[in-house]
């Protein structure tokens, strides 16, 4: 089974803290033999502590910089959706949308720009996913780019089914991601701004969802059953 980073974070948390109740019963044990001892182990342990505790939260802060970093650059492909209607033509509703996604895709950035610039050590610069995620990401953009193309790429409906899919699915990935974030971070005023986030990102993700789910998820078979029984 593999593990989130956020998991495996806990489990090194978890193991850091076995360890030093560990550390700390054998202590006791040797401080039980040698009574003499006992004054002298408590400022060590205490000592052992410390350094601990900051390297978790040093790691927490970490894998949360890896975090806003995707989320960053995440925010930063979706700000530039509406840039393919300089070279198509679309429906009023899905450019409404789709306007109001990158508007606020933009908004958040900036948001992210100022966190990143107000708090030294949240970092949104990292490049963290794989070669292997990145070439992947890679792929899918330019597959969905050739089928914006002018020309040769979808019109119509299927250009604007497959805009509402793109945005449902990269909305979809944000708003999880968001809510991981607002629930990692120890920052009560970045805790708020993921928070925030997330109930944002819902919102636009209920949006385009509901626009996809009136016109083009319809089941062709209930759509027939539907057209027989009309007068």
């Amino acid at each position: 089974m593999k593990l989130s980073r956020t998991s495996c974070a806990l489990l090194v948390g978890l193991a850091g803290f076995v360890g030093g109740c560990a550390e700390l019963s054998a202590t006791l044990r040797g401080a039980e033999a040698q009574p003499q001892q006992r004054a002298d182990a408590q400022p060590q342990e205490k000592a052992d502590a410390q350094p601990r505790q900051k390297a978790d939260a040093q790691d927490q802060r970490a894998i949360l910089n890896e975090g806003y970093s995707i989320f960053y650059s995440t925010l930063d492909g979706l700000s530039k959706f509406d840039l393919v209607f300089l070279v198509k033509s679309e429906t009023e509703p899905v450019n409404e949308v789709t306007t109001a996604v990158t508007e606020y895709a933009d908004t958040l950035k900036a948001t992210l720009e100022r966190v990143a610039k107000d708090y030294p050590a949240v970092n949104i610069e990292l490049d963290p996913l794989p070669v292997i995620e990145q070439r992947t990401r890679g792929g899918m953009t330019n597959d969905r780019l050739a089928s914006f193309a002018p020309v040769v790429g979808l019109t119509g409906e299927s250009f604007d089914r497959r805009m509402l899919q793109a945005l449902e699915g990269t909305l979809n990935n944000l708003r999880f991601m968001a809510k991981e974030l607002a629930d990692e971070e120890p920052e009560p005023s970045l805790k708020q701004i993921a928070t925030t986030a997330h109930t944002r990102l819902e919102q636009l993700y209920e949006r385009v969802l509901n626009m996809l789910d009136e016109k083009y998820f319809i089941n062709t078979g209930e759509q027939k059953v539907a057209m027989k029984k009309a007068p």
